[in-house]
């Protein structure tokens, strides 16, 4: 749903700007930039659940790598966002940040990690 109204700004904005009741409801370019680092945000946490859902190979062995992946670009999003940005989306990535890394650290923490992925290596030869 973001991503059509990233694709229909121009329209939006067109629409809002000759409509007088939305004009209090009319989105800055701030805003604007709020809703495709969103939108990019959930792409990737999108793709990551797709990865981890998967049934046809091993997932114990990869789950580690994807949370990493995840932390790294919630990082890159907070060191891109302005300062501009809401308090509220700032706080959003910082938590998110912090629960991939609880989750990160109990996947590294469990022998069932160095198991899986000695299984994975054992399965391939």
């Amino acid at each position: 749903m973001l991503r059509w109204a990233l694709d229909f700004r121009q329209a939006i904005d067109d629409f809002v700007a000759k409509t007088r009741d939305l004009r209090p409801y009319e989105l800055s370019d701030a805003n604007w930039a709020g809703i495709e680092l969103v939108t990019k945000w959930l792409k990737a946490f999108h793709s990551a659940t797709t990865q981890m859902s998967t049934t046809k190979r091993p997932m114990l062995s990869t789950a580690h790598a994807i949370f990493r992946g995840l932390q790294e670009s919630i990082r890159d999003d907070l060191a891109e966002l302005p300062d501009s940005a809401p308090v509220k989306l700032r706080s959003a990535l910082t938590s998110a940040h912090r629960k991939l890394s609880d989750y990160y650290f109990k996947i590294d923490e469990s022998p069932f990690y160095v198991w899986a992925s000695s299984m994975l290596l054992f399965i391939a030869m």
